[in-house]
């Protein structure tokens, strides 16, 4: 399946990047690496994210790595990264 990524969502990461390399670029780069690992892998089973509770209606799901919300949605056979939130975030 095809992954593409939102403009919110690739933001998203540079944030969590920067900010995490704040304290380490060694870490802040594996977190990077555990949250694209994630996305590659549910690309390859899209249902296995449960729905988002805030938007139960959109279709829109997430699965967690790392203290972080990923949240997808698939439309016409390509998984589609929609943003990536701290799980302390409220999402908008």
């Amino acid at each position: 399946m095809k992954i593409t990524w939102s403009a919110q969502a690739r933001c998203d990461l540079r944030a969590i990047r920067n900010f995490i390399a704040r304290d380490s670029e060694h870490y802040a780069r594996l977190q990077i690496e555990r949250l694209i690992d994630r996305v590659e892998h549910t690309a390859g089973m899209p249902s296995k994210g449960h729905p988002v509770h805030e938007f139960i209606e959109s279709g829109l799901r997430e699965v967690h790595e790392g203290g972080y919300r990923i949240i997808y949605g698939i439309q016409n056979e390509e998984f589609q990264v929609v943003t990536i939130i701290h799980m302390k975030q409220q999402m908008k």
